[in-house]
């Protein structure tokens, strides 16, 4: 569950984006049940719909970790542990649930807003063109390999001063490795935020 501090900092640095006209679209990787989906479309459509909002799930449930994602994730898993592309029935958020919430309920617009299903290692890389450069990338992944396929396939899609937040690094090993990781790879010398005790978000070079 996303709480109050990570719902405002996505509101926040979406506010912040569109103010500063930081250029690309607000991308979600784990939408869960749409809450920070929908603050960052409402927000877009606030300020005229000129930007894109990619959303991506399995919205089957989070897939199996690996032993590099720690014994709390193990424990989660039930022991299962091969990394395969199977749903372990935790973080279940529906489809048709996310879809009422956005379309319905907020009567936002289909025209600006893209819900793509399937695992991030099937559907990022056919994507990644298609949503050009990117503004904000919100991370919730939860363990290690998820969390890299999303920086491998999407972070040099993001625009200098755009913002990166990660939901689960305080709360998840595999993510904080992941996201350790692929900063020093880069180099990264930049400041982490701490949003809550379990989110972070940083400001791309």
């Amino acid at each position: 569950m996303v709480g109050h501090a990570r719902l405002l900092n996505t509101y926040d640095l979406a506010m912040l984006a569109e103010d500063n006209k930081i250029d690309g679209a607000f991308v979600e990787c784990g939408v869960w049940r749409g809450g920070c989906a929908a603050i960052m479309a409402a927000v877009v459509k606030k300020n005229g719909a000129k930007r894109n909002v990619w959303l991506f799930d399995s919205f089957e449930g989070m897939p199996e970790p690996t032993v590099k994602d720690g014994a709390k994730a193990v424990s989660l898993a039930n022991q299962r542990v091969a990394g395969r592309l199977t749903p372990i029935n935790v973080s279940v958020g529906f489809l048709q649930d996310v879809e009422k919430l956005l379309f319905q309920i907020l009567n936002l617009s289909r025209d600006y807003i893209h819900i793509i299903k399937g695992w991030f290692q099937n559907t990022l890389s056919r994507e990644k063109e298609n949503i050009g450069s990117i503004a904000i990338l919100r991370l919730d992944a939860d363990w290690y390999e998820s969390t890299r396929c999303i920086l491998d396939n999407l972070y040099d899609s993001i625009v200098s001063g755009g913002y990166i937040i990660v939901d689960d690094y305080g709360s998840f090993e595999g993510c904080r490795k992941a996201v350790d990781e692929f900063l020093a790879e880069r180099n990264f010398c930049g400041k982490l935020f701490k949003i809550d005790a379990s989110g972070i978000y940083f400001q791309k070079p």
